[in-house]
């Protein structure tokens, strides 16, 4: 069975291994059609690909960008199964999506976000063809059961590539509480973290590691509140590129994992996730969450929850002894793989 798996955007490279891996584990073809920024991000295990083709529609024009889209379409046409990574939003897939309604190919979707399913025109077009979709949470299949349009499943690709492990010096007394990605305010409550910790006093052995290049706008500004506070002593901090494998590394040493979710944004409470829930299962570290995230049974199964009273209190009191979370079926590599390969075919 030969598979192709697309990519144009420049997005969420870190749902391509988990694939590629059941695919090929399954002993079928895979070809990735993919930016040339995804490629680089994948270059760990590129190698698993039978095939790569660079499909970059940025700087074409009109013109040439149909073109592609059409010599896409083509190829797409002669395997089995078309799998977008991404199958929502980009005008030049859907087109695609559309162009392959007069193929027998099967096209199956991954949504980084259900709600399209509700009122986007454009997924309405995506899913003239797509009749299956992939969404990255259990809750977000269960929120989204009625659509009666679409078939769905929940997949979880908190699996990830061998890289070259790297030497850390961690002080055996120290807690590491991890913020994984680049520091947004609109997508964490920076504000809410920094607030805890002038009104209260935290244990010295806690230490908050920023796990993202700290240098942009909002990064530098946090930087300075943490100066300003006196509360650099309570983080580890990069202010360059962090590379793939002093990023494992670290959350290999983390303890826990702390999403800080600005939860303004609901659809976290419904229709999506952040990708740092799936570094957390994909490492089995336990999340310390917002207690509005209770909805989501991984968190209230495997996460401590808070509210805005007792933060501090709740860091203060945790252990090293974590030891009784994720032993459910459901987070093995077998679990997983089947449930994919299963949808797909």
């Amino acid at each position: 069975m030969k598979i192709a798996i697309v990519e144009i955007s420049e997005s969420h490279e870190e749902c391509i291994y988990t694939q590629v891996s059941f695919l090929k584990d399954a002993g079928f073809s895979v070809t990735l059609f993919g930016h040339l920024d995804i490629i680089k991000q994948a270059n760990s295990y590129i190698h698993l690909f039978d095939t790569i083709q660079e499909v970059d529609f940025n700087t074409l024009s009109f013109l040439k960008s149909f073109s592609l889209q059409m010599k896409l379409t083509k190829q797409l046409a002669k395997f089995d199964s078309v799998i977008f990574n991404t199958a929502s939003s980009s005008k030049k897939l859907r087109n695609i999506a559309l162009f392959l309604t007069f193929y027998k190919v099967d096209v199956i979707g991954v949504l980084h976000d259900a709600k399209r399913l509700e009122k986007s025109f454009t997924q309405r077009l995506f899913s003239i063809k797509i009749k299956k979709y992939f969404v990255l949470n259990d809750f977000i299949k269960e929120n989204y059961k009625n659509i009666r349009a679409s078939k769905l499943e929940s997949f979880y690709p908190i699996f990830f590539p061998k890289t070259d492990k790297e030497e850390i010096t961690k002080d055996v007394n120290d807690i590491w509480i991890t913020i994984p990605g680049r520091l947004h305010y609109s997508r964490r409550n920076y504000k809410f973290l920094i607030e805890q910790l002038q009104k209260h006093q935290i244990n010295k052995n806690i230490k908050f590691v920023i796990l993202g290049n700290i240098n942009s706008k909002d990064g530098l500004h946090f930087l300075e509140e943490l100066k300003k506070y006196e509360l650099v002593h309570s983080f580890i901090i990069f202010k360059e590129f962090i590379s793939n494998s002093t990023y494992y590394s670290y959350l290999e040493k983390s303890d826990y994992i702390l999403p800080l979710l600005n939860l303004n944004d609901k659809s976290y409470l419904k229709s999506k996730i952040t990708g740092t829930f799936n570094m957390a299962f994909g490492f089995k570290k336990s999340m310390i969450c917002n207690q509005e995230l209770a909805i989501i049974s991984d968190i209230k199964k495997n996460g401590i929850l808070y509210d805005e009273h007792s933060f501090i209190s709740i860091l203060n009191e945790l252990s090293f002894d974590d030891s009784n979370r994720y032993d459910d079926e459901k987070w093995t590599y077998k679990y997983q793989k089947t449930k994919y390969i299963n949808f797909i075919q």
